[in-house]
């Protein structure tokens, strides 16, 4: 199975409604949903056709869904998010007891809210905001939150992406980013590191795409590589998910200020309408 999924839904209304359109019109069957933005209606999303929703557990951007005084680490008195991936991941070296509780403790708000509002029998996957789950301090706080809780997971994004598609394309070598490359290194070396918490409870996870070329996942490129996936997800017995940020917006919204979003650039990037043109085309 191909899961091509639309990260960022619930941002606010305009970029929602492009991923939906994404989903209506589009190849798109996966959705990964904010659960700390707007209030958002699953049954919407669902009703289009058969998508799998994903919780996009945020610890970065908006608000805090805990109780502020007690996460104040990670947390403004306001309950704003004080610090994006890089500043998560320092904390987690500096003050890495006191950051995984109060990482407990936000993490399990959202998991106990994204339950609530899942609708009956719908699998239980989860990713998250600039794959924050991926620090060891938050992977650890996660993998607690759901064994206390008792919660099956049926999907955990697992962003390690395979070299060998990439290797195999030379064509391509010119157009890779220099950030994308070190996130893509840094996520697979914090996969080998996180693996060791789940030798007693393997994940269920896929084939990931989406992070050496995020952001500029355009048509050409992803039909280039996809074949090559698909060889590989067969061999090993995976499925693919392919990631796309196609919840484009031309303006910024007014309260973005008042709710703490942070990456109105990445927002407003012409390539955001460049991934939801490729998911409407492939």
């Amino acid at each position: 199975m191909i899961y091509y999924c639309a990260d960022d839904y619930g941002l606010d209304e305009t970029s929602s409604l492009h991923i939906r359109q994404c989903i209506a019109e589009g190849v798109l069957n996966k959705v990964s949903v904010f659960p700390n933005f707007e209030n958002v209606d699953l049954h919407k999303l669902s009703e289009q056709k058969d998508v799998r929703l994903s919780l996009h557990l945020n610890l970065v951007e908006g608000r805090c869904m805990a109780d502020a005084s007690r996460i104040n680490l990670i947390a403004d008195q306001n309950g704003n998010f004080r610090y994006t991936f890089g500043g998560l991941f320092r904390l987690g070296l500096l003050h890495r007891k006191e950051l995984e509780e109060q990482l407990y403790r936000e993490i399990k708000a959202q998991i106990l809210y994204w339950k609530s509002i899942l609708p009956a029998g719908a699998p239980f996957c989860i990713d998250s905001h600039q794959h924050t789950h991926m620090i060891p301090a938050v992977f650890k706080a996660l993998l607690r939150v759901l064994k206390e809780e008792d919660i099956k997971v049926d999907y955990l994004r697992i962003p390690a992406e395979p070299l060998l598609p990439y290797l195999t394309t030379p064509s391509l070598y010119a157009t890779y980013s220099g950030i994308n490359l070190i996130k893509q290194w840094l996520l697979k070396f914090l996969w080998q590191w996180n693996r060791k918490y789940t030798k007693n409870e393997p994940v269920s996870t896929s084939c990931f795409f989406g992070i050496l070329f995020s952001g500029r996942m355009d048509e050409k490129r992803v039909r280039k590589l996809l074949p090559k996936y698909q060889r590989l997800a067969e061999k090993r017995g995976f499925d693919i998910e392919v990631l796309f940020h196609p919840g484009y917006l031309k303006k910024i919204n007014p309260d973005f200020k008042d709710k703490n979003i942070v990456f109105e650039a990445f927002y407003l990037s012409e390539n955001r309408k460049t991934e939801y043109d490729s998911v409407m085309k492939i």
